[in-house]
């Protein structure tokens, strides 16, 4: 009686614990990540900034919280508006991502600040950056150092002429 009892209960466990995983990797396939990039710049740059576009499959909107990586001072969500006649960089607390929508971070709008790396990154590296949202998750991104204006060739489609 009492192994029926054990075997039962750690079938319920197991059963729970499956279920909390399935949950959790569903709501990472919610977001989705693309064309993730950090602008070039010289050995002795102060800040540079990240850029990617952020899709949110859901039926609920979710907010990007944070963003952190190794070998900078901090990093810092931040969007640039225009005040007073001029181009302001603004730091947020969070980036919302409607549900069924995209955030497009890019030079000029909403962007990631990173601030005083220990080591500027050459053109051709990848960054590390892990991002926080609002529902408890997080997920680690390569973004690739690059000169603006340059796209991501993986992505693109060739037609042969």
């Amino acid at each position: 009686m009492f192994n029926k009892i054990k075997t039962m209960l750690l079938m319920f466990i197991a059963l729970i614990s499956f279920n909390a995983t399935f949950a959790l990797n569903n709501q990472l396939g919610n977001i989705t990540i693309d064309d993730p990039w950090v602008r070039s710049a010289p050995p002795n740059a102060p800040i540079l900034g990240a850029f990617m576009e952020i899709s949110n499959h859901s039926d609920g909107d979710i907010k990007l919280l944070s963003a952190n990586t190794n070998g900078y001072k901090r990093l810092e969500l931040h969007k640039t508006v225009p005040q007073d006649g001029m181009m302001k960089m603004i730091k947020q607390d969070f980036m919302l991502i409607s549900a069924h929508s995209k955030l497009t971070l890019k030079p000029g709008s909403w962007h990631i600040m990173m601030i005083k790396p220990n080591e500027v990154p050459r053109e051709g590296d990848s960054v590390a950056i892990k991002l926080v949202f609002d529902n408890g998750l997080s997920k680690t991104i390569y973004a690739k150092v690059r000169k603006e204006g340059v796209m991501d060739h993986k992505k693109m489609i060739h037609h042969q002429h």
